[in-house]
């Protein structure tokens, strides 16, 4: 971790902490919401804005997330999701591996695993997420949603759809003064921008710098949502599959390898039951189709771009052609992979980039979402520090709480940031090598996978979240010496005394917010 004294930035001593503004954040995204929580957590209030509408808050956009251990400790232990978490995230029992040509190369098992080997942490195996049930159980313990799943502000924080962060301006004092894309100017004691990859915050934050440009990958993925019915010949074609490997249902992810005739790779998980996501990835030399969407999903199918991407697919992959055609069009999009080379910095005094719009990587690893959760955890947890944390009578020695600014200027890291762009690498590699149609390539990973065990695998998983858990850690030792934030029991918040006051009062002059614009926010759920 950088010593931030010596460069002459020494944390100094809060304003008065019992009526702190609120932290903002830009985004409901798994970042800002897992910021939201921690802060609720410590009692800070928080205003989040989401410039997209309440219903795809809890969309399928992003489909699902490959949990990281990490993320489930922070998730289970740290926020107290344990039970709720059951409900998101399926853990997974088997992975088959084949190629495009048909042929079989392996199957991992970790239904057949001891209970012992299999845990990654605690209890909890590994496993896959459904993006949308871990947005709404998230929404949930925050209280931003009635039992209707409609959106209602909690006692520490509200949540307001529509309306986009487009940019911030530091103030001399104790705040930071955030603009509104409806030309509403609110304050803040910190902005969290959790708003992706065209997050405006960060185009404010690096206006002008070299490398702050969107990489194309030379890649195109092309993603669904499929709802196995039963009797369909998708259904047998998975219960075939699952008896002619001798596994127990076909509870199943599927993994299909390119060929040198036949490159590309498929992937599919089932996200809960008989509904499973998945993706195609393919070589592509344009990027001018609604670009870089992935994490929204990018753009929706016709009928004709539909049958474009049945035909690409080889007649020999049959699981593949059967998930297509069993998609509905308005369930399948397309989107051209991007990434982000530059190593810049993500702070600038009270306002931090978290996720996707401090770190874009190829989505082929699953990497995106566990760090963007993993940021919104650690930067929200150093500002509780610095705005609730309180001398502890039990220890003498206590500092008083940090600065904001120093707290965030922790979260910036150079060995974070470093670690992010030996990540970007990576996983550019790792896409290229997926969809590459080099014999030697496609030789390489069929063999690596032929020789793949469920134990091997889920070291690997581990292995890959070593930065992730340095990341914390390394919080926790720069943390330790200030007083902690004291856990909060919810209170309502009561007219007049500071909290969300005087942004609600703010919102309340505009008519951005009626009954009709807040809607449903968990729409098919």
């Amino acid at each position: 971790m950088v010593s931030f004294q010596g460069n002459g930035i020494a944390p100094s001593p809060q304003y008065n902490a019992s009526q702190p503004l609120p932290v903002i954040i830009a985004g409901a995204g798994p970042s800002g919401l897992v910021a939201a929580l921690t802060l609720q957590k410590y009692g800070v209030p928080f205003v989040i804005y989401e410039q997209n509408a309440s219903e795809k808050i809890c969309s399928d956009a992003g489909r699902g997330i490959d949990m990281s251990p990490s993320v489930i400790k922070i998730l289970e232990k740290e926020l107290g999701l344990y039970r709720r978490l059951d409900a998101a995230m399926k853990q997974y029992e088997y992975i088959d591996v084949s190629n495009m040509d048909g042929k079989h190369i392996n199957t991992l098992r970790f239904k057949e695993m001891s209970e012992r080997k299999r845990h990654i942490t605690g209890e909890r195996n590994f496993g896959f997420a459904s993006r949308s049930k871990l947005q709404h159980i998230l929404l949930e313990a925050l209280g931003l949603i009635d039992r209707h799943g409609r959106i209602k502000d909690s006692p520490y924080g509200i949540l307001r759809c529509g309306i986009a962060v487009t940019g911030y301006k530091k103030m001399i004092g104790n705040f930071v003064q955030v603009q509104l894309d409806n030309s509403m100017k609110v304050k803040g004691s910190a902005l969290l921008a959790c708003d992706g990859v065209h997050s405006y915050i960060r185009q404010c934050m690096q206006e002008g710098s070299e490398g702050s440009a969107l990489n194309f990958t030379n890649q195109e993925a092309w993603w669904g949502t499929t709802t196995v019915r039963p009797g369909s010949a998708l259904e047998q074609e998975l219960l075939h599959i699952a008896a002619s490997r001798k596994m127990q249902g076909y509870n199943v992810g599927l993994v299909v390898l390119g060929t040198n005739q036949n490159p590309g790779s498929f992937y599919a998980n089932e996200v809960s039951k008989n509904v499973y996501s998945w993706s195609y990835f393919v070589e592509s030399e344009s990027s001018n189709f609604d670009a870089d969407l992935i994490r929204r999903g990018g753009k929706v199918l016709d009928e004709t771009e539909k049958q474009e991407l049945v035909d690409k697919i080889p007649s020999t992959c049959k699981i593949l052609k059967l998930f297509s055609e069993f998609t509905p069009t308005a369930d399948m999009n397309r989107s051209a992979v991007f990434d982000r080379d530059n190593n810049l910095p993500s702070v600038d005094g009270r306002v931090a980039l978290l996720g996707d719009a401090a770190h874009y990587y190829h989505p082929l690893r699953g990497e995106g979402s566990n760090k963007a959760m993993v940021d919104g955890y650690v930067a929200a947890m150093r500002l509780a520090t610095a705005i609730m944390g309180k001398s502890s009578s039990s220890n003498s020695k206590s500092q008083k709480s940090p600065s904001i600014e120093w707290a965030l200027l922790g979260f910036d890291s150079y060995k974070r940031r470093k670690g992010n762009t030996a990540l970007v690498k990576k996983s550019r590699k790792y896409g290229q090598g997926a969809t590459s149609n080099s014999r030697y390539t496609c030789w390489a990973r069929q063999t690596y996978f032929k020789f793949m065990s469920a134990p091997k695998m889920i070291r690997e998983l581990c292995t890959g979240d070593k930065s992730n858990s340095r990341f914390v850690s390394d919080m926790i030792k720069e943390l330790k010496p200030y007083p902690k934030p004291a856990r909060c029991i919810a209170r309502p918040v009561i007219p007049g005394s500071g909290a969300c006051d005087s942004i609600e009062m703010e919102l309340s002059k505009t008519k951005t917010f009626t009954e009709e614009d807040v809607g449903c926010v968990c729409m098919g759920f």
